[in-house]
């Protein structure tokens, strides 16, 4: 593997009354960020998370935040989230009316920046966005709720992604959410994928750190 493989655990399947603890322990197994779904019972049924949720994770941890919107009002509510602090902000590619807009916008304000596809969508729609982002998220499951069954079909996807970047001298993180555990991990990483997020495969286990650990093993 020619690029360092790191692990962004899912806040999501941590427990929510001890969030910042949850974010503390990964922190400490050698997570490099850490992905926080912000769900508003619309673009998802599901719901979770509210923009104070940033500012106090900053206070308890240093690794970078990635507030991943699956909302769908992003458009509206994109200041609100600049003002959080958050380090990256990622929108869901078909939930926006400009992509590339809203891409420029989020960068011009000094944050990492990047969009998150869903399984039923084609990469080739959106190549334009690849070249104006720190991090894709190829999503491996239908968003909205954690545990489900990764579709293998995602794999074709990350390949994909990872031979644009390479044939146009991109540079970007090729992130992976949705059925990612240690069986799914290591076909994830061989099709392209450089970072791996995971909910219920680490705050799941009963030793979080081991569950971190193994996961970067396979990098």
């Amino acid at each position: 593997m020619y690029f360092k493989l790191k692990i962004s655990p899912s806040l999501l399947a941590a427990d929510f009354g001890c969030l910042a603890d949850a974010a503390l322990e990964v922190e400490a197994a050698g997570a490099e960020t850490l992905h926080v779904d912000f769900m508003d019972g619309h673009y998802v049924p599901n719901i979770a998370f509210g923009l104070d949720l940033i500012p106090a994770l900053k206070k308890r941890v240093k690794i970078p935040l990635v507030s991943h919107l699956m909302i769908s009002n992003a458009e509206e509510r994109l200041d609100d989230f600049i003002k959080t602090g958050t380090d990256y902000i990622i929108v869901q590619e078909e939930a926006v009316t400009d992509l590339n807009e809203i891409l420029k916008k989020i960068r011009s304000n000094g944050i990492k920046t990047g969009f998150a596809i869903c399984p039923d969508r084609p990469l080739k729609e959106v190549y334009s966005g690849l070249n104006n982002i720190d991090y894709l998220i190829v999503l491996g499951v239908f968003p909205g709720f954690g545990g489900q069954k990764f579709i293998e079909d995602t794999l074709f996807k990350i390949k994909e992604a990872r031979d644009f970047m390479t044939k146009n001298e991109l540079t970007f993180d090729i992130a992976v959410d949705g059925g990612v555990t240690l069986n799914t991990a290591g076909k994830i990483v061989k099709a392209g994928a450089n970072e791996l997020i995971a909910g219920t495969a680490i705050y799941g286990a009963g030793d979080i750190k081991k569950a971190v650990q193994d996961f970067l093993a396979l990098g």
